[in-house]
């Protein structure tokens, strides 16, 4: 019997999913199309992941400031992250 991925492997997992649809759409699209719709999915789904946390319209709206001040610090962090990542391993990445 296989033991069940942990949260970090399905995290990691799913990562590797929307990079490699990512990869596939863009064999036959614009990657100025992907990448924003992929930042769009990504609020979007954040939007969803707070609706169903408070569960109202008032707490929604008393915690939207909160969670987007969160996702924009973690936004930011990731991106700087991948960034630093991609000047570290520019001619590797680009070869694949």
């Amino acid at each position: 019997m296989s033991t069940p991925p942990t949260t970090d492997e399905q995290f990691w997992q799913l990562i590797d999913t929307f990079i490699n649809t990512a990869n596939e759409k863009a064999q036959t699209m614009d990657r100025n199309v992907i990448g924003p719709a992929l930042l769009f999915a990504a609020t979007r789904f954040n939007a969803y992941m707070l609706a169903m946390a408070t569960g109202n319209v008032e707490d929604f709206g008393k915690q939207k400031e909160a969670a987007m001040k969160y996702y924009l610090e973690q936004h930011e962090k990731m991106l700087r992250d991948n960034f630093t990542d991609f000047e570290s391993n520019f001619e590797k990445y680009r070869a694949s």
